[in-house]
């Protein structure tokens, strides 16, 4: 059985809308940021310039933000995407580009405030006072986080376990390959904040019609289309119960990056 892990963008991938947009859109307009949007893909701007002049613009109270927000959707496959995980012991991660107090109170709303008190959330760190927006940016990358350093970050301590292993098992170095060949990391996003993770994964789930989507075909990164998490969970049963083997989901990736 191979040994899955998952990590997943927050904001347009678990939630339907992109919370910190709305927000932003609030303060700057939609028109400006999507202006911005651009520049960045033509690499005229980071995206952490973006992140700060985006959250700058925003001139609300907390409450007067999550109320912007109550409304908007969760992903409909993505609660029993999560039970799924969580009863078969998969590692999950939420990994975000969005603000930690966001995330935890949008997912409170939908799971309860308990089991959103669990979740292991990699995001910036946002912090209100009065009508202005403070973020803590997660590393000092031009990303401002970069989605990318999670999965190497996962995949170098699933290496360090396997050697460990082997050298107290004496095993040869055939088997040390093949769990590391077992070891598959599941990325699902839907932006240009998941384009540094997107050549990291070993699995990747872009939602259709994202900009994700739109550069995994220009660049030619394999990938599977997704509406919902229900998708996400065939998947993974599938790869925990033997009905689908990787070779199988690679080649899915690589035709959907031909198509």
């Amino acid at each position: 059985m191979p040994r899955i892990e998952v990590f997943s963008d927050f904001d347009g991938t678990i939630s339907l809308a992109d919370t910190g947009c709305i927000l932003i859109d609030a303060g700057m307009g939609y028109e400006n940021r999507k202006k911005m949007d651009g520049q960045i893909l033509r690499h005229e701007m980071t995206f952490l310039e973006g992140m700060e002049r985006w959250w700058g613009s925003v001139n609300l109270t907390y409450e007067e933000g999550l109320d912007l927000l109550r409304s908007e959707k969760l992903d409909p496959g993505f609660t029993h995407f999560y039970q799924y995980v969580k009863s078969q012991g998969i590692p999950f991660s939420i990994v975000s580009c969005g603000l930690d107090c966001i995330i935890k109170d949008f997912m409170g709303w939908h799971l309860g405030k308990e089991e959103a008190d669990r979740l292991v959330i990699l995001s910036n760190h946002g912090e209100v006072v009065g009508r202005q927006w403070n973020v803590t940016y997660y590393d000092d990358s031009p990303h401002s986080h970069d989605k990318a350093v999670c999965i190497r970050d996962s995949k170098a301590a699933f290496k360090k376990m396997v050697v460990e292993e082997q050298k107290k098992q004496d095993e040869a170095e055939e088997t040390v390959d093949q769990k590391l060949e077992e070891h598959i990391v599941v990325f699902c996003g839907d932006g240009i904040s998941d384009l540094s993770a997107a050549r990291e994964a070993d699995i990747l789930f872009a939602r259709k019609g994202r900009d994700l989507e739109k550069y995994c075909k220009i660049h030619k990164i394999p990938f599977l289309a997704f509406d919902t998490f229900d998708e996400v969970t065939a998947t993974v049963q599938g790869l925990m119960e033997g009905t689908l083997t990787t070779d199988l989901v690679n080649k899915r990736q690589r035709d959907s990056c031909a198509a």
